[in-house]
């Protein structure tokens, strides 16, 4: 009987709500993206914390962890200057890999002997660049 005006009202009611709910709506997106940063964080979190276990576990048992790259971040890639890494660092069994500032393979740590990738020059050819490093 009274179906119009109750729908009338009902529209009423709703637009007077709006200028409550349309604020909301992007807040909705913000506690989420919050949430999910706040899950990401909680999971880098634990990833530190077991890392710094399997860290402080090596170091009681006297276990040198081994590296398979090495970044020189003051060198970039040049035939004029050689960097010469100190290799006494590495076992004569490890093979490292070695790097420039912008994550260009510039020669290798084999048996204890660094070899440069411009008088070597076979030491780069299957090795792949890493990304480089960007300073905030």
């Amino acid at each position: 009987m009274y179906k119009k005006q109750l729908y009338l009202a009902l529209a009423g009611v709703g637009i007077c709500f709006l200028p409550v709910i349309i604020p909301l709506v992007p807040k909705l997106g913000a506690y989420a993206e919050t949430e999910r940063l706040k899950a990401t964080e909680g999971l880098e979190r634990t990833r530190i914390e077991e890392r710094a276990k399997t860290s402080d576990a090596l170091y009681e048992a006297g276990v040198m962890p081994t590296t398979r790259k090495l970044r020189i971040t003051n060198y970039f890639d040049s035939a004029k200057r050689n960097p010469r890494p100190d290799t006494t660092l590495y076992q004569d069994d490890e093979i490292i890999d070695v790097f420039d500032a912008t994550g260009k393979c510039i020669g290798r740590i084999e048996e204890g002997i660094w070899k440069w990738k411009h008088k070597a020059k076979e030491v780069c050819k299957s090795v792949q660049n890493i990304k480089s490093v960007r300073k905030k």
